[in-house]
């Protein structure tokens, strides 16, 4: 089985082959409006960018999308979930304000913004799926009771995954706070005996005090959550990402994207944008310079066919030299592999065909 792809590449000549028109043709292309009925919830799934973060996808592509769902007097909402680490989008309140400030407003995107699990992530619902790692997944509850959903997606790296696309923010981002606490738990952080020097710096990271010090600290790894808070606060890098139980964490996310669409598959369409490709996530609060130059917009019903001809479409570039790809900058070798070695991106793509989330096969169709 093969699935369709549409691409349109970043060529603009002039205002009637802008960006916005070739995107509004892209999804013309979908007909994604004739999956749809009047009154129906639709979901435009997205992730808002942490503050200090510039990569994330701009508010006037998405203003796009909702303008062409309204024409089908169907009823969308932009949304995303509460983060599990403790910055500016770890509750409802201070989501919302940091999606203001990132242009994520009526006025701009002609919807409203809705926070799918809630004020403080516990807007929960458990999705029997009956997989390997899970038999039961936490989705958040206003994603789960939508009609049908588009999932748009900013392509990148990921520290722990290796590439960020589709199935990525299936995963992580359709998650309640549960969710992402039993997929990061897997790799919960290590202390480095060697380098600790018993500051106490991680006692007031850890949201959950699972840590204590003595000569060293020490991770009670029946409270850690996984949310890596303190490996960004330590101040000698002692403490570490877990990235030897990297696979396991891929399976699991992959599992979570399978429950994330159980109760609405044949509706829901994704789009990849490929610009900015940034070496990590758009969670963090900066954007560090792109691996390789920006490519265009995908679309496509099967996230595993759009992830795989991001990845391919993003490998046949040429690295760029000065960014953090650190090796593999000719065409046709792995970038994400030239910025996170050890990790396998394409593993996520193999496991969610494994799964029958859906087929890594794909005929490129250009827009």
């Amino acid at each position: 089985m093969t699935s369709e792809v549409y691409f349109t590449d970043m060529k603009s000549e002039n205002a009637k082959n802008s960006m916005i028109q070739k995107l509004q043709r892209l999804y013309d292309e979908t007909q994604f409006n004739n999956k749809i009925k009047e009154n129906e919830k639709i979901a435009i799934k997205t992730h808002f960018g942490e503050r200090g973060n510039t990569s994330y996808i701009q508010p006037t592509y998405i203003r796009q999308i909702v303008d062409s769902i309204k024409e089908k007097k169907a009823k969308p909402f932009i949304t995303d979930t509460n983060t599990l680490y403790h910055a500016y989008r770890d509750n409802s309140i201070d989501h919302l304000e940091t999606a203001t400030r990132h242009g994520f407003t009526y006025s701009v995107i002609n919807a409203p913004v809705i926070i799918a699990d809630g004020l403080n992530g516990t807007n929960n619902i458990e999705v029997d799926i009956n997989q390997n790692i899970f038999q039961k997944v936490n989705i958040a509850r206003d994603i789960y009771d939508s009609d049908a959903m588009i999932v748009i997606s900013h392509v990148k790296g990921h520290t722990l995954a290796g590439f960020g696309g589709a199935i990525k923010n299936l995963a992580m981002g359709c998650a309640s706070r549960e969710g992402k606490i039993d997929q990061h738990k897997i790799v919960a952080p290590f202390i480095s005996k060697i380098a600790c020097l018993a500051c106490n710096v991680c006692i007031a990271a850890c949201p959950e005090n699972a840590i204590t010090v003595d000569s060293i600290a020490h991770i009670n790894y029946d409270k850690c959550i996984g949310c890596n808070d303190c490996v960004g606060e330590c101040p000698k890098n002692a403490i570490k990402l877990n990235k030897i139980k990297s696979d396991e964490f891929i399976e699991a996310i992959v599992e979570y994207a399978y429950g994330a669409i159980k109760n609405k598959k044949e509706k829901i369409l994704y789009i990849n944008f490929l610009t900015n490709i940034a070496p990590d996530c758009d969670c963090n609060p900066f954007s560090d310079r792109p691996i390789v130059n920006d490519i265009g917009i995908l679309a496509s019903y099967d996230p595993v066919a759009i992830d795989q001809a991001s990845y391919d479409l993003i490998n046949n570039q040429i690295g760029i030299i000065d960014s953090a790809l650190t090796k593999n900058h000719a065409p046709g070798e792995d970038k994400f592999k030239g910025v996170w070695r050890n990790i396998d991106g394409l593993q996520q793509i193999k496991h969610a065909e494994k799964i029958n989330i859906g087929t890594k096969e794909y005929k490129l169709i250009k827009i």
